[in-house]
């Protein structure tokens, strides 16, 4: 038996040491990457393997042809008429209506009264919500745009008809906020809307192009009466002081948006929509029968939530690292971020007076707001700061002084800067996605009702794959130690080299006893550290109580290690194999009594 367990931890002294995790398909799965993947509905439907590929490219294409329809049944009357004769002006006329009567009256002026209040009551006593509420960290452009919503697509999109304005007539009026807005169109919206007003141009030209991606079998068509119609959709959802009509119709034509993504910013995302809508209508053909519906809408709304919600994901992040700002007035976050701005100028062109001059104002504007920072806001503060690292309209650059040192300051710099995008982008794939997928799949739930039959149908697929994982962990140890009994061939002593010795291997402690057991009897031993066991001195070789006993053993059991822990036999090969052993050991040991 000794030998057996010899020529059995020889052959699996590594596998032994170190069991890996494996599903119940063999494949070892990283527990931390995969409860990212499974929490982000994009990531999750990025990274499955769909059931049928061609249906659902097909399914794709064909969705996306009808959202393509829809979206110029929305945008045409849009294009092609004044306001006032638009569906959206008869919808705000008809509410309006009815806001007249005193009871509408009375509920919305208690929203706004209550509105006022938490203002006034809550957000201005508190430091930590003032900041939250009314200071706001800059990002880069592409940041910076999507979190200005539909008022960021209009803008962009407006450039893009001027354009094709100029283009189609040969007018020059626009080549000035053109170039003023080119890379930062969102900063200039209400300018870009004020030039098209005011440019004499004729509004009412619609302009026809084909996006590269239609294979030319998509129009996408434009007027600058367009831009001028949504942006009264947009002040009338966003601004204050609108009735109770203008609101509705404004998030009438923003719920439009999230259906067909193309209201406010032409077609480009029509088909990530239509291919969203593919696959909830997938996975809706595996729900049980009575709940394909409740199945497909809460899929639905779980992977939209990541396009409807893109604003306000920014906008999360841009509060989080507004934090930051904790112990400042928001007139000294401007000023911070202008001397920021300014400072970034001055180094890229060298001017040391200016760098150095606003380089003086960040610090003291920081220093100020670090004195006035209390203890407990300081947490938040430091949250702020991992949050919105190194984000470069806030983050002032080396001066460039001309030398290597000086470049390689920058470079690193700039660098920086990237890892902390890097870094945002996974806090919004990781957090802030799946909680916005999570409360938009819950609303579906209460909307539509929650598709329980399949939901416990998933529950115990994957309790079965569990069991299976656990099915096969149990098997291959078995398979193990059924192999260590089995084992016939014996190793040669004298060609048997031992293992060295590994703390927590309990096969080569046992190993160790038994050689010297053999060399020395039964005579009393001791451990000594770096030295094992070794003879007591002055004392008389004398028989063990087994051999007192008569017990006559064909191993040598493990003497040394002490009373038995309770071990779990799935932790290791080691430990399961001890366990056995122990056993063994209890059972011959009972056999001789009666033996």
């Amino acid at each position: 038996m000794q030998n057996n367990i010899l020529s059995v931890q020889n052959q699996y002294k590594y596998p032994i040491m170190q069991e890996p995790s494996f599903t119940a398909d063999g494949k070892h799965i990283s527990n931390t990457s995969n409860s990212v993947i499974q929490s982000n509905p994009l990531l999750n439907a990025a990274t499955s393997t769909p059931s049928n590929p061609a249906a659902l490219a097909a399914g794709t294409v064909g969705i996306g042809a009808g959202l393509l329809w829809l979206n110029d049944f929305i945008n045409t009357p849009l294009i092609t008429k004044d306001y006032n004769n638009t569906l959206f002006k008869k919808i705000e006329t008809f509410v309006d209506q009815y806001a007249s009567k005193p009871f509408t009256q009375k509920i919305t002026g208690s929203f706004r009264t209550a509105n006022a209040w938490f203002k006034k009551n809550v957000v201005k006593k508190s430091e930590i919500l003032r900041t939250l509420w009314s200071k706001n960290s800059i990002g880069r452009n592409f940041a910076q745009s999507t979190a200005a919503g539909t008022n960021g697509h209009l803008a962009s999109r407006a450039l893009q008809v001027m354009k094709d304005y100029q283009s189609a007539t040969g007018f020059k009026g626009f080549d000035a906020i053109i170039a003023k807005a080119e890379k930062e169109s969102y900063k200039y919206y209400d300018e870009i809307i004020n030039a098209i007003k005011n440019s004499g141009a004729d509004l009412s030209k619609v302009m026809s192009s084909k996006p590269w991606w239609g294979f030319g079998l998509v129009k996408n068509k434009a007027s600058l009466k367009e831009i001028l119609n949504k942006d009264i959709l947009i002040k009338n959802y966003k601004a204050g002081g609108k009735t109770l009509g203008q609101k509705v119709s404004g998030y009438l034509m923003r719920g439009l948006e999230c259906v067909t993504n193309g209201t406010f910013s032409g077609k480009g995302q029509v088909l990530m929509q239509a291919l969203f809508i593919a696959q909830s209508l997938s996975e809706a053909s595996k729900a049980e029968k009575g709940e394909k519906f409740s199945a497909f809408m809460a899929n639905w709304a779980e992977l939209m939530s990541f396009l409807a919600t893109g604003a306000l994901q920014v906008r999360v992040i841009n509060k989080a690292s507004a934090l930051k700002f904790i112990g400042m007035s928001p007139k000294n976050v401007k000023a911070l971020q202008e001397a920021v701005r300014l400072g970034n100028i001055a180094a890229k062109a060298g001017d040391a007076a200016a760098y150095y001059r606003n380089a003086s104002i960040i610090n003291n504007l920081k220093t100020a707001a670090k004195h006035s920072t209390k203890w407990y806001q300081k947490p938040l503060k430091w949250i702020g700061n991992i949050v919105g690292w190194a984000r470069p309209n806030e983050t002032l650059m080396p001066l460039n002084k001309g030398t290597m040192l000086s470049k390689a300051a920058r470079f690193f710099t700039k660098a920086k800067s990237y890892l902390g995008f890097a870094g945002r982008m996974a806090i919004v794939m990781a957090i802030v996605v799946p909680i916005f997928s999570k409360i938009a799949k819950g609303i579906s739930h209460k909307i539509f009702g929650k598709p329980v039959k399949t939901i416990e149908k998933e529950k115990a697929k994957e309790e079965a794959e569990k069991r299976a994982a656990e099915e096969s962990q149990a098997q291959q140890l078995e398979e193990l130690l059924k192999q260590q009994q089995t084992q016939q061939q014996v190793p040669n002593a004298q060609t048997y080299t031992q293992q060295p010795s590994q703390p927590g291997d309990l096969l080569t402690k046992m190993q160790q006893q038994a050689q010297q057991s053999q060399q020395m009897g039964a005579q009393p031993m001791q451990h000594i550290p770096n030295q094992g066991l070794q003879p007591i001195a002055g004392t008389a070789i004398s028989k063990s109580p087994e051999e007192n006993a008569g017990i006559k053993r064909s191993y040598i059991p493990n003497a040394t290690l002490g009373k038995e822990n309770p071990v779990n036999l799935a932790a290791t090969r080691s430990a399961a194999i001890d366990a056995v052993l122990r056993q063994a050991d209890w059972a011959e040991a009972q056999a001789s009594k009666y033996l």
